[in-house]
């Protein structure tokens, strides 16, 4: 099965988060669709450069991969 760049929200993280693994992209605050569609083309472009390997897989039973199950896991942030 490959891996898909989902979105997920809830009370802790929104933004973009790896089906298969830890890694994720919060969602900054935007106010117009311009900066909408370059963050989004941002979170592509780090999504297609990050590799799965030796991260820890999401739960299978969760709506959420394990990035937005857990707040508290270190997520890439845009700019870091």
């Amino acid at each position: 099965m490959s891996r898909r760049m989902i979105w997920a929200e809830n009370d802790d993280f929104t933004g973009w988060c790896c089906s298969h693994c830890l890694w994720g992209l919060i969602a900054p605050r935007l106010e117009t669709t311009v900066a909408a569609l370059a963050f989004n083309r941002v979170a592509q472009e780090s999504f297609d450069k990050h590799t799965c390997a030796g991260t820890i897989q999401a739960n299978p039973g969760s709506r959420y991969p394990a990035s937005a199950d857990n707040p508290a896991m270190n997520r890439p942030r845009l700019g870091a």
